[in-house]
């Protein structure tokens, strides 16, 4: 195990001054604090002062990484994993990101310094050696999402196969221009699986994509209602049905067409994803694909558990969605 003596030798400096890097002192220069940082990356040490007061006890703390804390998904999600956690015995500490990666990094790093038992992650961009390592040791769990192709265990429903229903619900019900609103960056896009699902529907019946029924990086209620006038500027090729891949995004996208008096679902069909209790209140109430949402959490919380106590992994639920239809299609 490495110890701040390994940092002291390897730099040339004192453990005073390596400590006082590490509190940030004002004293120590910043070349000083680059090569001692530089210096415990590369020998993997990481102070932890909470670790030696407890002497190798458990924290009995779960952090759960989110992107953000106002979405009703990340919500009710956290809800049952603290719920489940809390019977056992652990609490958690919700941890939002806003999709900055350096704030994702520093959670990690709490991981590693043992200030938490194990971290879950509700989606995962990170796919560093460092990130895999700790997922394969039981420290990471995810659960959600993850758009890159290794080879991972992630607890996640079907996303390809829900997306597919959805997008061949409304092609059966003769819509033809259906637009794809996505969360999700460009750079990412072609590695979801949602994305795929849509393309496959499209595929069979023999439709082409057209990229200006693509909208991404939309998250917010003000996001959808932003993205149905970018919609409406498409004039004579503006889509008549749209896949949205957050119930929030779509509410937004509805409220906007009260507002603009068009008619749904006579001039714009909606399905939205999640199937968050909004979506049932509504005017018209929203068409939605339903996640387990309770059922994933309840079961990320066990996974998580059964590693940090070294225990046997529990059975997977069946996580399967459900396409409700509602007023908007």
């Amino acid at each position: 195990m490495t110890k701040i003596s390994d940092v002291a030798k390897k730099t040339g400096y004192s453990i005073t001054t390596i400590s006082r890097a590490i509190n940030d002192h004002p004293y120590v220069s910043d070349k000083a604090k680059k090569k001692i940082f530089d210096a415990m990356r590369e020998l993997d040490y990481y102070p932890n002062n909470v670790a030696q007061q407890l002497r190798g006890k458990r924290t009995k703390l779960i952090g759960v990484i989110i992107s953000f804390i106002t979405n009703p998904f990340f919500t009710h999600l956290v809800d049952a994993i603290d719920k489940t956690a809390f019977q056992a015995g652990y609490q958690i500490v919700v941890l939002q990101t806003l999709e900055e990666a350096g704030r994702e990094k520093k959670f990690i790093e709490m991981l590693k310094k043992h200030q938490l038992d194990g971290l879950i992650m509700t989606s995962l961009d990170d796919d560093s050696p460092e990130v895999l390592k700790l997922i394969e040791q039981g420290k990471i769990v995810v659960c959600n999402r993850y758009l890159g192709d290794q080879n991972i265990p992630v607890i996640r429903i079907d996303e390809k196969k829900a997306t597919y229903e959805a997008a061949y619900y409304l092609l059966a019900k003769g819509y033809k221009k259906i637009a794809y609103v996505s969360g999700n960056k460009q750079s990412r896009i072609h590695n979801d699986s949602r994305f795929l699902g849509y393309l496959q529907a499209l595929k069979e019946f023999n439709i082409e994509m057209d990229l200006a029924h693509l909208f991404l990086s939309r998250l917010s209620v003000t996001d959808g209602r932003s993205t149905l006038i970018d919609m409406l500027a498409l004039g004579d090729n503006r889509p008549d049905a749209i896949l949205v891949i957050s119930d929030e995004v779509a509410s937004g996208i509805l409220s906007q067409c009260h507002v603009l008096n068009i008619r749904v679902p006579d001039q714009f069909a909606i399905i939205g994803f999640d199937d968050q209790p909004t979506a049932e209140v509504m005017y018209p109430g929203l068409t939605t694909v339903r996640q387990p949402i309770k059922e994933m959490g309840r079961y990320v919380a066990e996974v998580m558990i059964s590693h940090i106590e070294h225990k046997s992994l529990p059975q997977a639920p069946e996580l399967t969605t459900k396409l409700v239809i509602r007023g908007t299609t």
